[in-house]
């Protein structure tokens, strides 16, 4: 298969990128792809009549799609291409991890779920105003707005890479073609498009994922698995060593699983990206079957992805990153791709990661319109013109993305890395509003309390310890629950002083 040249100037000068090595049945897969996104994504999303319609469906879809479309949204680039560098430097370890997201999607199903479908709940954040008002609902929801911009714009940034290597263009234009191409069908349809889009898209990176199974089996000499053993890389379970070890390494078996538990608790039940595909199901008990369903497809995607860095591992007989001439192990995956699959395989594996950014960015456009109009601005949802509102949001978000994810200047921006974390900041607060507003008495002073102490403190620890990122979730419940009840007592303290005088 012939080879494509591609040139671009770059600020005056001409670049060769045959090293892409991407044939030119590799990029008709890429361009057919994100045109197939946007007709499919067009043609399932319908004419939504109102806002509710547009930001929640019209409780049509089935379970398993709004499943398969949580395993999506929560699927990244970074994931696709991060899993099979894990493996390729380590063993099955991570698997630690989700163990703990399907405890989390057990115990969110069946604690958190259910207040969620109660009544007429257009977001994750409407439970904050009847039990703290309308202002902790603004403020919560802020504080989601500025966590999904932060953790997805970097993300958006990402999934420009492939495009500017690809192509030349330089990253700002990459950005936009993603975000032009992601807004065409999600503009239209609204969630019921995302939905399917996610769907279409899960299909897409897995296949690419099965295929590269496949040709290195194929292709290897000998057997893989006495390699791996040899290598120390079969181990599934990573038991620490002493307390500290436990604290500060990510993938042991204590606070793999009790991590994963709380993040997954958190992501899938306070954060509106994922409780807004819950709340399109037509009754509880399809949302449940969904989210329990969903982390059991994410274990076996996870399995999928880190066989895929184990068979290349093989492939290679073992060979160090830096003997491979790459800079990073996240790099594995492409440089696999475009230096060993023909026959339009590697522009499959490259639609993959596109289809994994697309709908991560998707997710979050609809997901932050949707919290704009009914939390911040509730007054605007009830007018006639909504509906035309609720996709000007859409396009606001996609600009405001595009200038953030376009202000990076490099892959090695160290706010890159912020952007990846910031999750850790702010999920316990998050959680821990939930809970506290569930299961106690505590009122909207003592919930800004232990909210805002919270975040300040899980920036400072995050800063300063070396506490590893599956404890964050948890130590920011404990920070929230800590404060809101010393502003729940001291204020009943300050009440009964104030009643004796």
């Amino acid at each position: 298969m012939p080879r494509l040249i591609i040139c671009a100037k770059n600020k005056g000068t001409v670049m060769d990128f045959s090293s892409t090595g991407l044939s030119l049945l590799d990029l008709a897969v890429i361009v057919f792809y994100l045109v197939l996104c946007v007709f499919v994504g067009i043609k399932a999303g319908g004419n939504p009549s109102d806002s509710t319609t547009y930001f929640k469906t019209d409780g049509k879809v089935p379970w398993w799609a709004v499943s398969f479309s949580i395993v999506a949204t929560e699927t990244s680039l970074l994931t696709v291409l991060s899993i099979p560098a894990v493996a390729y430097l380590g063993s099955f370890v991570f698997l630690q991890i989700v163990l703990g997201y399907i405890v989390g999607r057990f115990l969110v199903a069946y604690l958190i779920l259910p207040s969620y479908f109660k009544g007429e709940q257009k977001t994750a954040y409407t439970f904050f105003k009847e039990r703290f008002g309308s202002q902790y609902q603004r403020l919560i929801s802020t504080v989601f707005l500025v966590t999904r911009l932060l953790a997805d714009g970097v993300r958006l940034f990402a999934a420009a890479i492939p495009i500017q290597v690809i192509t030349g263009l330089g990253y700002p234009v990459s950005i936009g073609i993603i975000a032009v191409l992601t807004l065409a069908y999600t503009y239209y349809g609204g969630l019921k498009s995302v939905i399917w889009i996610d769907v279409l898209q899960l299909g897409v990176y897995t296949l690419g994922g099965f295929y590269v199974i496949v040709y290195v089996s194929t292709n290897m000499i000998d057997p893989l698995w006495p390699q791996l053993a040899n290598a120390g890389k079969v181990a599934f379970i990573d038991w620490p060593d002493s307390l500290s070890d436990m604290m500060t390494t990510p993938y042991n078996f204590i606070g793999a699983v009790i991590g994963g538990t709380f993040l997954s608790m958190a992501s899938h039940g306070t954060d509106h990206l994922m409780v807004q595909r819950l709340l399109a199901c037509k009754e509880l008990r399809d949302a449940q079957k969904a989210l329990v369903f969903s982390g059991l497809f994410v274990f076996l995607q996870f399995c999928l992805f880190l066989m895929v860095g184990m068979y290349i591992f093989g492939f290679y007989g073992g060979m160090s990153i830096d003997d491979l001439g790459l800079n990073r192990a996240d790099d594995i995956l492409i440089h696999f791709s475009t230096g060993e699959l023909n026959y339009g395989m590697a522009g499959l594996i490259i639609a993959g990661l596109f289809a994994a950014a697309m709908s991560t960015l998707s997710s979050s456009l609809s997901a932050l319109s949707s919290s704009t109009l009914f939390d911040i601005f509730p007054q605007m949802a009830e007018k006639e013109n909504a509906m035309v509102i609720s996709r000007r949001l859409m396009i606001l978000w996609t600009g405001v993305f595009f200038l953030f994810a376009a202000s990076f200047t490099s892959s090695d921006n160290p706010v890159i890395e912020l952007g990846l974390a910031i999750s850790g900041f702010t999920y316990g607060g998050l959680l821990g509003s939930f809970l506290v507003g569930r299961y106690t008495q505590y009122k909207f002073k003592d919930a800004v309390s232990g909210l805002v102490f919270c975040i300040t403190l899980m920036v400072i620890l995050i800063n300063i310890t070396d506490i590893a990122w599956p404890w964050f979730t948890l130590l920011g419940v404990l920070f929230f629950f800590t404060f809101s009840t010393i502003s729940y007592y001291f204020r009943k303290f300050n009440n009964r002083n104030a009643e004796g005088r």
